[in-house]
């Protein structure tokens, strides 16, 4: 048999990195032999990783209502640039994403604009729970922001375990923004008038979500069989506090951003524009998340890719960076600078969160999976520069930084749309 496209090279799998060749058609992985699969087009990897596409289950690609920021065909392709194909888009926009009307819309929209896979978080309404049950057939789970963030207000304290019950009952998960709402006013108020770069990191502090992660983890106990994900962690404790669950019985896991794996809180004394919500933290913490990535306790790698314009961050302060365009960028210091073994990557960037969002043909290369693909030079070292964005805001967290590696093909669905490091427009 001859199909459309054969892959040969170094094939990150969940035992371990083979020398393989992957036949491909119809979009679908249809062979892995060692040798002999014949295709019409043949792409060796030599010294590159082939991985299976990276899944992002954290991202806010702005569209419908601040498509000044981003829209479903700039995000994506920014997506692309940084070996990710596919995504899970968040609910906080101008119009929540809580009812049938507008998830919807926001489907009609990605199906006509995205390069990649984009599935999509319902948002909760404290106050409309019923619109729960409502949307279950077009979520992959559901987001909970347990604080004020950008496009979202606190959720109602003494309403979680009821929104917990009626989650349940869908069988989907929730991903849930810990960040304590009483901590935060607590720290507005004796930070008042204080005016450095760095202060966000002392409104918002470690405090804050470890109160609410373990807020979150007693309603969890009293709503057995829910799985939950902390999103965004921050801290070594937050860490801890869901490690000591998970190994309790609840079904809770957490994820680390790129830029909290990369920063910690010196670098917004150098700029302003990494503010985020949550902030960014101390070495200590930094390090910590880095040892939970390599020991398993981190289950999901994800950019909370947050385009804001540049002049929307200098003016008004708006929290959150973005993230797509630099994936792989990041993986790669991973594995080079920080010892990641690639295995782990895999799991942590494409096996893990395929399975938490239920995209079931998608995180491993094995046959009958799409055919998304991954695959990384960790020896291109390459610096990020505005140019190269892809992201309609025009900027990157990490402008001026050298990584050790890059994407050099991104395929989704067996086809090509960064070929020898370069976008197929």
């Amino acid at each position: 048999m001859e199909h459309d496209l054969v892959l040969e090279g170094k094939v990150v799998r969940p035992t371990g990195i083979e020398e393989m060749q992957v036949g491909v058609s119809d979009g679908k992985i249809q062979e892995l032999r060692k040798q002999g699969v014949r295709g019409a087009r043949r792409i060796t990897a030599g010294r590159c990783l082939i991985f299976p596409g990276f899944v992002d289950i954290h991202v806010h690609l702005r569209e419908p209502g601040w498509e000044h920021k981003e829209d479903f065909r700039t995000g994506t392709e920014a997506a692309v640039h940084g070996g990710v194909t596919a995504v899970v888009d968040m609910p906080n926009n101008p119009r929540p994403a809580n009812t049938a009307g507008v998830l919807r819309e926001k489907s009609a929209l990605a199906k006509a604009k995205a390069l990649v896979e984009v599935r999509f978080f319902g948002g909760v309404d404290g106050q409309k729970l019923d619109d729960i049950e409502g949307v279950k057939d077009m979520v992959v789970g559901y987001k909970i922001y347990l604080s004020s963030s950008t496009g979202s207000s606190p959720f109602p304290r003494e309403v979680l375990s009821k929104a917990f019950g009626q989650i349940l009952r869908t069988d989907l998960p929730v991903s849930l923004h810990c960040e304590d709402q009483s901590v935060i006013d607590r720290m507005s108020r004796l930070l008042a008038g204080v005016d450095r770069q760095d202060v966000h990191c002392d409104l918002r502090p470690p405090e804050a979500e470890e109160v609410a992660v373990k807020r979150v983890i007693e309603v969890l106990r009293d709503t057995k069989g829910l799985k939950a994900n902390v999103c965004h962690a921050s801290t070594g404790a937050a860490l801890d506090l869901v490690s000591r669950a998970a190994k309790d019985g609840a079904r809770i896991s957490c994820e680390a951003t790129l830029h909290h794996l990369y920063f910690n809180r010196k670098a917004m004394l150098e700029s302003a524009l990494l503010k985020t919500n949550p902030p960014l933290r101390s070495e200590d913490d930094r390090k910590a998340l880095l040892q939970g990535v390599d020991d398993g306790r981190v289950s999901f790698l994800v950019t909370d890719h947050a385009p804001h314009t540049e002049e929307e961050k200098r003016t008004l302060g708006l929290s959150g960076v973005p993230g797509l365009d630099d994936f792989a960028h990041v993986v790669s210091w991973l594995i080079r600078s920080q010892g990641v073994d690639p295995v782990t990557v895999a799991k942590v960037a494409s096996f893990n969160p395929a399975q938490y969002a239920g995209i079931k043909d998608r995180g491993e290369v094995a046959i009958g999976k799409s055919a998304d693909f991954a695959i990384l030079d960790l020896h291109s070292p390459e610096k990020v520069m505005r140019d190269d964005v892809r992201s309609k805001c025009g900027w990157s967290p990490y402008e001026g930084r050298e990584f050790p590696g890059r994407a050099r093909w991104t395929i989704a669905k067996g086809v090509a749309l960064l070929e020898d490091y370069e976008m197929i427009s």
